[in-house]
């Protein structure tokens, strides 16, 4: 395809899949441009091949957040956000990988490339753990404390999440794992490269917690630690752990791009 044409089919096939979530109201309008520019900028550089390991992380971290409802209402007094991405969220799951998509479509090194898996493996781990691993029976725990703490605080973990955080970086590590096959543009075996991915992922979500725990702000609420900034009554909460500048999509930003520049740097 020319240059041209991947960026109107990518704007096609990406605008149509944003007005779909728009309208079962998983985006709200900021994220849905957010996620047409991502996703277009996605498919023009890495073709087809990359658009599905960015639209299997969507559709099935999309898909997670249904499960569990009523369990997960108590946490809207904790997190500062719902299941209704915004523009801020997008770009911070995809914006990573949109930009390692763009540097091998510039540079054609595959470390690039391995850079956007990992990048996704990394988004998708820390999803999945977050929207299934609340839903365990065991109390989480503190990565930097390691003392117990409300279901739901960030930098909290527990058995089934961090069983699930592997799950989704194994899930897709093995899809573009796979897709390598045809593409072969990360030199390697099959195994070798899917579990490289598979601990770069780890390693995100990992980091992730890591910094939810020590950095990002959390107030002190009427019941528990919450990332909201005012209580219901509209009164500012007291800010007792972290710094105020540091909210959920910059520590999710910020995991994704240490681990995907780590990958990066090992590979290239």
């Amino acid at each position: 395809m020319t240059l041209a044409l991947l960026i109107g089919v990518g704007l096609i096939l990406n605008t149509g899949a944003a007005l779909v979530v728009l309208w079962r109201g998983s985006l709200d309008p900021g994220g849905a441009v957010a996620g047409v520019i991502v996703g277009t900028m996605v498919f023009t550089c890495g073709g087809p091949l990359f658009w599905i390991v960015l639209m299997a992380f969507f559709v099935s971290s999309t898909a997670l957040g249904y499960v569990g409802q009523d369990e997960k209402k108590p946490l809207k007094k904790i997190h500062q956000k719902g299941n209704r991405r915004d523009m801020f969220q997008v770009l911070a799951n995809g914006g990573v990988g949109a930009l390692c998509a763009l540097l091998y479509k510039l540079t054609g090194n595959p470390a690039w490339a391995v850079g956007f898996a990992v990048s996704f493996a990394s988004s998708n781990a820390d999803t999945w753990a977050s929207e299934l691993g609340v839903l365990s029976r065991r109390q989480p725990v503190s990565l930097v404390t390691v003392r117990p703490v409300t279901r739901g605080v960030s930098g909290g973990v527990s058995i089934l999440g961090s069983v699930m955080s592997l799950a989704g970086a194994l899930f897709i590590a093995l899809l573009f794992a796979v897709e390598n096959l045809s593409m072969g543009i990360v030199p390697g075996g099959f195994l070798r490269l899917a579990v490289f991915v598979t601990i770069g992922g780890l390693l995100g979500s990992l980091l992730d917690s890591f910094l939810g725990a020590g950095i990002q702000a959390q107030y002190e609420g009427a019941d528990a630690l919450t990332e909201l900034k005012t209580g219901e009554d509209g009164r500012p909460n007291r800010l007792v752990r972290g710094l105020s500048f540091v909210n959920n999509d910059l520590v999710n930003f910020a995991s994704c791009a240490l681990a995907t520049a780590l990958a990066v740097l090992a590979v290239g």
